[in-house]
C-alpha cells in the first residue's frame, strides 16, 4: 500500500530531480572555460518557470489519495489544492522576483535553484501529518528564507536581515519543539490523526494533571506559527528582516508562504478540538494587535517598502481574527481574503519593481551591484503627469487593498466582518471597522503623492513602459489582475464557491 501511495508523492520526487539536474548543469557550465563563465540568469528563470508548470501539470492529473509510512505524510483533496494554489501563485511572483533580481545585479543562478526548493519544502509541510515531520519541513524551509535574506553578500543590510531571522527563527523553533514534547510526554504521540482523537476528550477528571501541560504545549506551538505568519506581537522581526534583504526577496517573503502556514494553522485550531476554546482569546488578542500595530505604524512610514510591509502585517489581522470562530464561514472568509491579498500582492509588487527599476536606472546604479536604492513615498512624485496608466494601476492596487469599493478587496473585509457579526461579537467587529477605515490614511497618502505632489526630478519610468508594454509579461500580468480585482467585485460568486470548496476539503481531513 505504501509503494502505491508514493506515486501520489510523484511532483516531489520531480520537484527534487529537477532541482539536483539544474544544480548539476549550471555548476558544470559555470565552470566551463570554453563558455567564458556564461550568465545563467535568464535561463535558469525560464528552467524554473518551466519546472513549475510541468509540476502544476502533474498535480492535475495526479489521483491517487491516502497516507504513508504510519500517517507520517499524507494526500487529499485539501492537500492537492493548496499545492495547485501554491504553484498558481509562484509563477505569477516570479514575474517581479525577476524583475527585482535583475535589477538589484544578483546574478547567482542559485536564486532560482533555492526557489525550486523552497517550493519543494513548502509542498513536503503541505503533506506532512506529525509534529516532528512539520517541524523538519518548516526549517527545511527556513534555511532557504534565510540563505534568502542574506543573498545579497557584499550589502551589510542584506546581512544583518540575514543574520536577524536567523537568531529570532532559531528562538521559535525551539520553542516549536518544547511545545512538541510536552504534548508527547503527556500523550505518548506527535501524530496529528491520533491527537485529534485525543484531544476531544475532556482531562478534567481522571487526567487533569495532563491539562496545564497539553495546554502550554498548544500554546507554544501556536505562538510559533504566529511567528511564521508575522503576526503581532510576534512581528518584531519583520520590518528590519524584509526592509534589508534584496526587493526580490521580500517579495517572495510576502506572497509565496502565506497561504501554506495559514492553511496549517487552520488544521491546526481543528487539531486542537476541545482544547482549542482555551487559546481562542489569544487569537482574538494576537489579530485585533496586528491590526492596531500594523496600521498605526504604518501611518509614519517614509520608505515605501516597509510601508507595504507594515501594511502586510495589517492584513494578517484579517486572516487571524476569524480563526476565533473556527466554523466554516469564518474559514471560507479567511480564503477568500488569501486569494485577494495574493492577487493584490502579485500586483502591488510588479508595479514597484519597475518604479524600482526605474529609480536604478535614473540615479544610474543599474550596473552596480553594491549600490543598495531605498525607495520612499516621494519617489512617486511627478508620475501621474510622466506615465497615467501605471499611476491608475497603482491607484486601483492601493485602494483594493485599503478595502474601498468597487475593488474586491472591500469584499473581502466585508466577510470577515460578516463572519464576525453572525458569531455574536459586536464590539470586535466594531473595532475591526474602525481601524480598517484609518489604515486608509496612508493609502491616500500614497495617491496624493501619486498625484498631486511635484518634484523636480525626472522620471525614466514612462519611456520604460512603453518600450515593453506589449511584450512584457509583466505587463500582460498587471492587466489581468487589475482587471479581476474589479471582476471580482461584481461577480464574487465563483470566488466564493472555490473558498467554500477550500473550507469543506480541509474539515474533512
Amino acid at each position: 500500500m505504501d509503494s502505491l501511495v508514493l506515486k501520489s508523492f510523484i511532483p516531489e520526487f520531480f520537484l527534487t530531480f529537477f532541482i539536483l539536474s539544474q544544480l548539476i548543469f549550471n555548476v558544470r557550465l559555470t565552470n566551463n572555460l570554453q563558455h567564458n563563465f556564461p550568465v545563467l540568469s535568464k535561463e535558469t528563470f525560464s528552467h524554473t518557470f518551466f519546472a513549475l508548470a510541468c509540476t502544476f501539470l502533474l498535480l492535475v492529473d495526479l489521483k491517487i489519495h491516502g497516507y504513508f509510512f504510519g500517517f507520517l505524510m499524507f494526500n487529499n483533496d485539501s492537500t492537492l489544492l493548496i499545492k495547485k494554489i501554491l504553484i498558481i501563485t509562484a509563477l505569477l511572483s516570479l514575474a517581479p522576483i525577476y524583475r527585482s533580481y535583475c535589477s538589484q545585479a544578483l546574478s547567482f543562478f542559485e536564486f532560482f535553484t533555492l526557489f525550486l526548493l523552497l517550493v519543494l519544502a513548502l509542498f513536503a509541510f503541505i503533506s506532512s501529518f506529525d509534529l516532528m515531520s512539520i517541524y523538519l519541513t518548516l526549517e527545511m524551509q527556513a534555511l532557504c528564507l534565510y540563505t534568502f535574506a542574506c543573498f545579497k553578500r557584499n550589502s551589510s543590510s542584506s546581512s544583518e536581515a540575514g543574520l536577524k531571522y536567523f537568531i529570532s527563527g532559531s528562538f521559535i523553533s525551539c520553542l516549536f519543539l518544547f511545545g512538541s514534547s510536552l504534548i508527547y510526554g503527556a500523550l505518548g504521540t506527535l501524530n496529528l490523526n491520533e491527537l485529534t482523537l485525543l484531544f476531544t476528550f475532556s482531562f478534567i477528571n481522571e487526567f487533569k494533571n495532563l491539562e496545564p501541560i497539553l495546554l502550554l504545549g498548544a500554546f507554544l506551538i501556536t505562538i510559533s506559527l504566529f511567528f511564521k505568519t508575522a503576526a503581532a506581537p510576534f512581528h518584531f522581526w519583520l520590518p528590519d528582516v524584509y526592509d534589508g534583504a534584496p526587493l526580490s526577496s521580500s517579495i517572495l517573503f510576502i506572497i509565496l508562504p502565506k497561504i501554506v502556514i495559514f492553511s496549517f494553522l487552520i488544521k491546526w485550531t481543528l487539531v486542537l478540538s476541545n482544547l482549542f476554546f482555551q487559546l481562542q482569546d489569544l487569537f482574538l488578542f494576537s489579530g485585533v494587535l496586528s491590526l492596531v500595530v500594523g496600521t498605526f505604524f504604518a501611518f509614519k512610514q517614509k520608505r515605501l517598502k516597509r510601508l507595504v510591509i507594515y501594511s502586510s502585517v495589517a492584513q494578517i489581522g484579517f486572516l487571524i481574527i476569524p480563526l476565533y470562530e473556527n466554523s466554516l464561514e469564518s474559514i471560507s472568509a479567511i480564503f477568500f481574503f488569501i486569494f485577494i491579498y495574493t492577487l493584490t500582492s502579485v500586483l502591488i509588487w510588479c508595479l514597484f519593481s519597475l518604479l524600482y527599476d526605474s529609480e536604478l536606472k535614473r540615479n544610474k546604479f543599474y550596473f552596480d551591484s553594491r549600490q543598495t536604492v531605498t525607495l520612499f513615498l516621494s519617489a512617486l512624485s511627478n508620475l501621474f503627469k510622466t506615465n497615467v496608466v501605471w499611476s491608475v494601476l497603482t491607484l486601483l492596487a492601493l485602494f483594493s487593498v485599503g478595502g474601498i469599493p468597487p475593488f474586491v478587496g472591500f469584499l473581502s473585509k466585508v466577510f470577515v466582518i460578516v463572519s464576525l457579526l453572525n458569531s455574536g461579537m459586536l464590539i470586535v467587529p466594531a473595532v475591526v471597522v474602525i481601524i480598517s477605515a484609518a489604515s486608509v490614511f496612508y493609502y491616500v497618502r500614497a495617491i496624493k503623492t501619486l498625484f498631486f505632489e511635484t518634484s523636480s526630478k525626472r522620471s525614466v519610468l514612462v519611456s520604460f513602459l512603453k518600450n515593453s508594454y506589449l511584450l512584457n509579461l509583466e505587463c500582460f500580468l498587471i492587466i489581468f489582475i487589475s482587471f479581476l480585482l474589479v471582476f471580482f467585485f461584481f461577480r464574487p460568486g465563483l470566488l466564493l464557491l472555490i473558498a467554500q470548496y477550500f473550507s469543506l476539503c480541509l474539515l474533512n481531513v
